[in-house]
């Protein structure tokens, strides 16, 4: 019982960090048709602005919660910033043809994370949860399993966050736009749409929840630059094998890679060794039998 609870524990943190991730890959893939291998990199940019605010903007014992928004909105502009600096000069291309995009995202990812080693911190770091209780409670110790209020807000937070969007994309005129411009851009143009718009408001989103996830996940696990490799390497994990496009394939999907890293922790003393490898079989599984995801849908191609 014991090993299922942290299993299931385990499934349901981590996998929250990497379904907001994936999310975040799939709300740009939507809308450009290319993956952002840059997105993994506002993971440590979150986290680290977080750090930065807290010890060096603001007084230590300021409420982890009036750090959030603005580090949440310096995310924003920085994912915004990559599809100005790394999207944006390259004009109106193919995504399928011209991979201009892979160089160009990688090497934004690089220069934003050299900048935040020289401007901010080049060590690991900690910050403190956002509530050291909630309504009192303090954390619990279930089957030898300890769930403390920072687990509680990542899983609460990510299904918000999951909730809203999908209110916003399904009662909004700017989440019907969003739809438009990921099913037909040439369409959505004519019926009056601004694709560009869509496409940084994409960016500025999926920049500020990736954002979030880094502090979120910041208490458990430190501010580090290797957060951010690993949760972007997973998040897209996640959201390939959800099915790139499909918001809520990337929550399926993140959930999916943390259940699977679950069952190995109980299972092998080297569970660090053997997670990626898990992974990369279900990984394969999944895409041999169903090479859309589990939930996308096939391009159709007009002609």
């Amino acid at each position: 019982m014991g090993e299922l609870v942290q299993v299931l524990v385990y499934a349901a943190t981590i996998g929250s960090a990497y379904a907001l991730v994936a999310f975040s890959y799939s709300l740009v893939f939507s809308t450009t048709r290319i993956i952002n291998f840059a997105q993994g990199t506002l993971v440590v940019v979150g986290g680290y602005l977080a750090w930065w605010l807290w010890s060096g903007v603001f007084d230590r014992g300021t409420s982890m919660l009036l750090v959030v928004i603005p580090a949440v909105v310096l995310a924003a502009i920085v994912g915004l910033v990559f599809d100005l600096v790394a999207i944006e000069p390259l004009g109106d291309f193919d995504p399928t043809s011209n991979i201009a995009w892979l160089v160009t995202t990688f090497g934004a990812a690089i220069v934003v994370q050299e900048v935040v080693a020289q401007l901010i911190s080049d060590t690991g770091e900690s910050i403190p949860d956002l509530f050291h209780s909630l309504f009192g409670w303090q954390g619990s110790v279930v089957q030898h399993v300890a769930i403390g209020p920072s687990d509680v807000v990542l899983v609460v937070a990510t299904g918000a966050i999951v909730g809203v969007a999908a209110f916003l994309q399904a009662r909004t005129k700017v989440g019907r736009a969003f739809r438009a411009v990921a099913q037909d851009r040439q369409a959505a143009a004519l019926m009056g749409i601004n694709p560009k718009v869509m496409v940084r408001l994409s960016f500025l989103i999926a920049g500020a929840i990736t954002g979030l996830a880094g502090i979120l996940i910041a208490p458990n696990y430190g501010v580090r630059f290797a957060i951010g490799l690993n949760l972007g390497l997973a998040g897209f994990v996640a959201a390939v094998l959800g099915g790139l496009g499909s918001t809520s394939g990337a929550i399926v999907g993140g959930y999916a890679v943390g259940l699977v890293e679950g069952f190995v922790g109980v299972m092998s003393s080297r569970a660090d060794t053997y997670r990626p490898i898990a992974v990369f079989v279900v990984f394969v599984l999944v895409l041999t039998l169903r090479p859309t995801g589990l939930l996308g849908r096939p391009v159709v191609e007009k002609v």
